[in-house]
């Protein structure tokens, strides 16, 4: 039997209205009684996927930043992270601001932007239940506050073809030290490329002395692929990129139409 389920939340868990269908919440219940551990697997920072992991009754560790943190059920108590380098951090949010990109900056559970009358802004704070701090000028705030080394992502919300162009341009030349994947077409996310939720479900399955294959992960971003393609079974969601679609070993039905539930009845049955 499948040991572990670990699950992204926006477009995959939540539904378009970034809730927890009563569907999902049930075969999840069901899932758990049976002994399995239910891992939530996000871009989020902690302290906004900890409210949906109480929802559910979780007790198992959470992974954020795309598998750059990974924390207890709280939230609170960090058990592994890894942030972005502290000049590469300095660099990319120079080129952001000459480039007019918006960025929101993480460090733990802190986010940290700039302008929150921007429309850009107000496209992400839908996507997060933690207080936003705002400040005049990024690079300033985070060189006077010496958090350079603490940055954890940096996400740049905006057009999915000035993101795409700003990537390929842009973040290439930090290939080495990160990576730079869209979580969903307006959301590019930016963390230390020897982080991933690949990473992330490797470490938890050592942890807990669960092989890969005893593990079933569900997505729908680009930043899902790595647990997609680690996981012993990979699962896509119908609304997912079509690059997911194509690393899956399945593709479920949509966040709308329940598609975790649809894939936990496949998997484990009624």
């Amino acid at each position: 039997m499948y040991k572990i389920l670990a699950l992204d939340l926006d477009g995959t868990l939540l539904d378009p209205n970034h809730e927890v269908s009563k569907t999902n919440i049930e075969n999840i219940s069901k899932l758990m009684d049976k002994g399995v551990k239910i891992i939530l697997v996000s871009g989020r920072e902690p302290s906004s996927i900890a409210p949906i992991g109480r929802k559910l009754g979780l007790k198992d560790c959470l992974v954020g930043f795309n598998g750059a943190i990974i924390t207890d059920y709280t939230g609170e108590k960090v058990i592994y992270e890894q942030n972005i380098d502290s000049e590469v951090t300095k660099e990319i949010i120079e080129i952001c601001m000459e480039k007019d990109i918006y960025n929101v900056v993480f460090i733990r559970n802190k986010l940290y932007v700039s302008n929150k009358d921007d429309d850009r802004f107000k496209l992400f704070e839908k996507y997060t239940t933690t207080e936003i701090e705002e400040v005049e000028n990024l690079y300033e705030f985070l060189d006077k506050s010496n958090l350079w080394e603490s940055v954890g992502k940096i996400l740049q919300s905006g057009d999915n073809e000035i993101l795409t162009m700003f990537k390929e341009k842009n973040l290439s030349i930090y290939r080495d030290d990160i990576t730079a994947e869209f979580s969903l077409p307006f959301f590019l996310e930016v963390y230390n490329s020897g982080a991933s939720k690949g990473h992330a479900m490797a470490k938890i399955g050592e942890t807990y002395g669960i092989d890969r294959d005893e593990i079933i992960a569900i997505g729908d971003g680009e930043n899902d692929i790595s647990m997609i393609e680690y996981a012993g079974v990979g699962i896509a969601m119908e609304n997912g990129l079509d690059i997911v679609k194509k690393n899956a070993d399945f593709i479920t039905l949509s966040n709308s139409e329940d598609g975790v539930s649809y894939a936990i009845k496949k998997y484990w049955g009624e």
